[in-house]
């Protein structure tokens, strides 16, 4: 929270002028004519006001300004009063003794009694005094929000940062030991498996932060279905079907990848009759998509690892109310149904 004088002093003047000078213009026109006939006298009298005034005002917004965080809040009422109290004993010295004796007129009548001066300048300084601590908590409370809201935001990209740090290095570790048996065995599919991970590491690297289009997005899932084929004898079966109005549209990088990734260490992905399925169609403002895989007898227990439960909470983050996530189990199938918002 910044201190900006010159935006408090504009603000007491504001009111100042609405509280004061317009109020007494509108009820007496023996104001009005003083201004008239004395325009100087009346000016400076204003101007002494409302020094003054704003002494109430800006003290007490400076100590709170100072002091808030670092003190009790019983303290903080004592010390307003006590501002308040210090700009009265000041008011009487700069105008019933400094002023007074250069002029020889003072504010009050000869004979005012101390207990009548600070009784009559009380309203003065309760009002001069609240309007520095109101101005005081407003600009407070907004700075408050910005600050919660920036660390929210934070908090939020660190945390995003954390859950594909989970998923990446466990991905590159894989892929590494697959093209460190392919070069020991002498394939000559090492120089391609090493290209497609190189377009891979690329696009973890380069899209990390930003939204990425669907059709970036499913390259990189074809990128990474080719390594996985050489990890198997059989033919990898997987059908993607991709609406062509939904290519353009962006989205948070590395949604597919854990899903795929999921139905290849938890599913059945060989079997012509039941292949790995991606379809991804555009529906209004939302995008849909959906990935099945048939369930190996293996993993009938545990269809769903550490990708799937942290794509879900980077979903939230990021989407929030606005996405769905659903996954089911029907038929021996495991089905991931997603919708995000287009805008």
């Amino acid at each position: 929270m910044k201190l900006k004088l010159g935006r408090f002093i504009a603000a007491f003047y504001a009111f100042f002028l609405l509280m004061e000078v317009l109020r007494e213009l509108l009820r007496s026109s023996k104001y009005v004519d003083q201004f008239v006939s004395e325009p100087w006298d009346m000016t400076l009298l204003v101007l002494q006001s409302s020094v003054l005034f704003l002494a109430y005002a800006i003290c007490t917004y400076l100590y709170l300004y100072y002091q808030y965080q670092k003190r009790a809040k019983w303290f903080h009422v004592l010390a307003v009063f006590a501002i308040a109290l210090g700009i009265i004993g000041l008011r009487y010295l700069v105008e019933e003794v400094i002023i007074k004796s250069i002029t020889g007129y003072g504010n009050y009548y000869e004979g005012t009694t101390a207990y009548y001066y600070i009784a009559d300048n009380l309203y003065y300084a309760i009002l001069y005094t609240l309007f520095g601590v109101a101005y005081f908590f407003i600009f407070y409370g907004q700075f408050k929000e910005r600050r919660q809201r920036q660390l929210e935001l934070e908090n939020k990209k660190t945390e995003l940062s954390f859950l594909r740090s989970q998923v990446n290095p466990h991905f590159l570790f894989n892929m590494l030991n697959n093209i460190y048996s392919l070069i020991n065995m002498g394939s000559d599919k090492a120089l391609l498996a090493t290209d497609r991970l190189s377009k891979l590491l690329r696009y973890s690297l380069y899209e990390s932060d930003e939204m990425v289009t669907v059709e970036h997005e499913v390259q990189s899932i074809h990128d990474y279905i080719a390594l996985q084929e050489l990890r198997f004898r059989e033919s990898v079966q997987t059908t993607i079907t991709l609406d062509p109005q939904s290519i353009h549209h962006k989205i948070l990088p590395f949604v597919l990848m854990p899903l795929v990734e999921n139905a290849f260490k938890h599913g059945e992905v060989t079997d012509a009759n039941h292949p790995v399925r991606i379809a991804i169609k555009a529906m209004g403002e939302y995008l849909d998509i959906t990935i099945s895989n048939k369930i190996a007898d293996k993993n009938k227990d545990e269809v769903g690892g550490i990708g799937v439960e942290n794509l879900e909470k980077r979903l939230q983050l990021t989407y929030g109310d606005r996405h769905v996530f659903e996954r089911n189990i029907e038929d021996g199938q495991f089905i991931i149904h997603i919708k995000l918002p287009t805008q």
